[in-house]
């Protein structure tokens, strides 16, 4: 892990403890807000068992997760956010996300963004909802309205979908390199910079081996999971049937 990565990890480490700390010491529900796949797991790797805390992020298969000090999922302060919009439009994660941080909201505040064809469900902190409401009736250039969602029924997603690559072999840089088109020392460079986190954890090295139903995150570029081995080519070379997720 680099220096600034390890920094980052150490003062998050820190304001879970504070929060921990604050619940144990006035029995009210502490909370950090939305945190990355990386930190949630870092967090549960270096938190005590011992200590009463979880982590949700309003539905259950979330990815961005807070955590809760003492608290249960009806504690958590999450509220879903719906943005409807013409679907010819084709708004997308990336959208949605950049016309938020154009704003200057936190991404702490912002959780999972979950789109379809006319549709994306949003997941906020509850201190941010007001100002969402008041604040955004566009997305970009297209007009969109704005309730509130019904976590029951979240979009299934209308990014990626699945495609096939061929690899050499299962390596973590061949199989970045490729679902990112991009170089293979790139993607080398974006492992050893801590930007690639596989099932949740950062990456130990390049030479790292997937496997079918792994899921990797790179930074800037999404989340892919391996949906499927279907074999070899005749020149030996790994078929691969990979989804991806706009992050």
């Amino acid at each position: 892990m680099n220096a600034s990565s390890n920094a980052d990890d150490k003062l998050l480490l820190s304001k879970a403890y504070d929060a921990i700390e604050l619940y144990e010491k006035r029995g009210v529900p502490r909370f950090l807000g939305f945190l990355n796949e990386h930190e949630s797991a870092f967090l549960r790797d270096n938190i005590s068992s011992k200590r009463d805390i979880s982590f949700f992020g309003g539905y259950d298969s979330a990815e961005r997760l807070m955590l809760g000090a003492g608290a249960e999922e009806a504690d958590f302060p999450i509220t879903a956010l719906e943005f409807t919009y013409r679907p010819e439009y084709g708004l997308g994660h990336r959208d949605f996300l950049g016309s938020l941080m154009a704003l200057g909201i936190r991404r702490d505040t912002v959780g999972d963004i979950l789109t379809e064809d006319g549709r994306a469900v949003i997941f906020f902190t509850d201190e941010i909802v007001p100002y969402i409401l008041s604040n955004v009736d566009k997305v970009g250039r297209v007009g969109v309205k704005i309730s509130y969602a019904d976590a029951s029924d979240l979009p299934q997603g209308d990014e990626g979908g699945e495609k096939l690559l061929t690899l050499s072999s299962l390596r973590l840089d061949a199989f970045v390199a490729a679902a990112c088109n991009i170089s293979r020392d790139k993607a080398a460079k974006l492992i050893k910079s801590d930007m690639v986190a596989v099932d949740h954890v950062t990456a130990n090295g390049v030479s790292d081996v997937l496997r079918d139903g792994s899921a990797v995150t790179v930074r800037g570029y999404g989340k892919f999971m391996i949906t499927g081995l279907p074999g070899a080519t005749k020149k030996g070379r790994l078929r691969v049937v990979v989804k991806h997720f706009g992050k």
